[in-house]
């Protein structure tokens, strides 16, 4: 037999319950633009010839993409948002590394160059 009290605990707590459902299905929403982010970092990466200089973080940085969008895809949507980071951080990586080896190959070839006019003035 029903009483008001058990009436009002069966519908506290079936609220409850239906609250934590709504909640626990609601999870994060699709990282989009992180993805995107990670895409424009990753051929930005490319564009400045990251394969030369950092060509094992680029392609890290594309597999880690491409897991993201799978699990995007799945619904893991927590999981897809932790690889386009890790993904556009790999591809930052390879930009700064690309960089750095750019501005080292340089500095080689300024050195020639003086070491070469040195040469020349003795």
């Amino acid at each position: 037999m029903f009483t008001k009290k058990n009436t009002a605990s069966l519908i506290k707590a079936t609220a409850l319950g239906l609250a934590v459902s709504a909640l626990s299905a609601c999870g994060i929403a699709a990282p989009k633009s992180e993805i995107a982010y990670a895409e424009a970092t990753v051929q930005s990466a490319r564009n400045i010839g990251a394969n030369g200089y950092a060509g094992m973080e680029l392609e890290r940085a594309k597999n880690k993409l491409d897991q993201a969008k799978a699990e995007m895809k799945d619904g893991n949507n927590e999981a897809a948002l932790r690889l386009a980071n890790e993904a556009t951080a790999e591809a930052s990586l390879a930009q700064a590394k690309t960089e750095a080896g750019k501005a080292s190959a340089q500095e080689k070839q300024m050195q020639q160059s003086m070491q070469m006019l040195e040469s020349q003035l003795k």
